[in-house]
């Protein structure tokens, strides 16, 4: 007591200075931190705050998957389309390049007849019919006459049997009912190739045809190739029909027989080539030949 008596002098300073402290202290605390109400107010908030927004959160994440899983099967479909598209384009340039290449076997073996031809494509083949034949997508408008011989890129495959408008019916060389005046290329022998409806064991899908009426002397062996003889007036000379695969003596051994496997797959094809132009009538051949008009001069000055 006695020594704030004798400093009680000094309360006007130290007040005013207490006073600026305390100011100062609280000015300072309010700027860096908020009142303790708004504090707790704060405090009570928080947890649902965080509640709602990690909610918010996980609402927004799974939306965005699902849009983003949405947008992912769209794009899936959208390729697997393109993939069907690329496909299917892939699969038609495939198809037009054999056929293309079809066509250019068929140009070259065409380039090798001298006669007129019709290119026409195969519309029907029925392997179970009773009769071998296919149909084509030309006929009588187009030229197509009956018994105009069809050829395929490698070889003989038939004559024209029945002629609509705009179709035609060929009879192929291996139908029984087919016969064609051949001969051996490499030795000349002559025989009749007519259709055996057997299929080969060693060429998958190829009908057999007999090359028959040779004579027992003939020149024939197993991988001859036989050729068109043009003898019959159907079909011109030179045109590859097959191989010979077997050589046989005829069931009274009189005459000797060939089994023939053609070179064209009857049931594969799908272009050929008709023969348009007429053969040439027995007389008209004869007087073409050297010494036909003394002949006729001859049989004139007989009479």
């Amino acid at each position: 007591m006695a020594f704030l008596s004798r400093k009680r002098h000094l309360l006007p300073f130290l007040i005013p200075l207490l006073l600026a402290l305390v100011f100062f202290s609280l000015t300072a605390e309010t700027a860096r931190r908020a009142p303790w109400y708004v504090e707790v107010f704060w405090n009570l908030l928080t947890p649902p705050q965080r509640i709602v927004t990690g909610m918010s959160d996980t609402a927004h994440g799974a939306w965005r998957h699902y849009v983003a899983l949405m947008g992912a099967q769209r794009e899936s479909e959208r390729l697997g389309r393109t993939v069907a598209e690329l496909q299917g384009e892939v699969v038609r340039l495939n198809e037009v390049r054999q056929e293309n290449d079809r066509l250019r076997a068929l140009l070259a073996f065409q380039e090798t007849i001298p006669q007129r031809t019709i290119v026409a494509r195969v519309i029907a083949n029925d392997p179970r019919a009773e009769f071998k034949s296919i149909m084509i997508s030309r006929g009588a408008r187009d030229g197509i006459e009956p018994l105009m011989p069809v050829v395929g890129p490698r070889g003989l495959v038939g004559r024209v049997g029945e002629v609509a408008a705009r179709t035609s019916r060929v009879l192929l060389i291996v139908d029984p009912n087919s016969a064609v005046d051949a001969m051996v290329q490499r030795s000349r022998a002559r025989g009749l190739i007519v259709g055996a409806l057997l299929r080969t064991e060693f060429k998958h899908g190829f009908y057999l045809a007999r090359l028959e009426y040779l004579r027992r002397v003939s020149d024939i062996r197993d991988g001859d190739v036989v050729v068109t003889s043009g003898l019959d007036r159907v079909f011109p000379p030179g045109i590859p029909v097959g191989t010979v695969s077997e050589v046989s003596t005829s069931r009274y051994g009189v005459f000797t027989e060939a089994t023939v496997v053609p070179f064209e797959n009857m049931a594969e094809l799908q272009e050929v080539l008709v023969i348009a132009s007429d053969m040439p009538l027995p007389g008209e051949a004869d007087a073409d030949l050297p010494g036909s008009e003394m002949s006729t001069d001859t049989s004139t000055s007989r009479e």
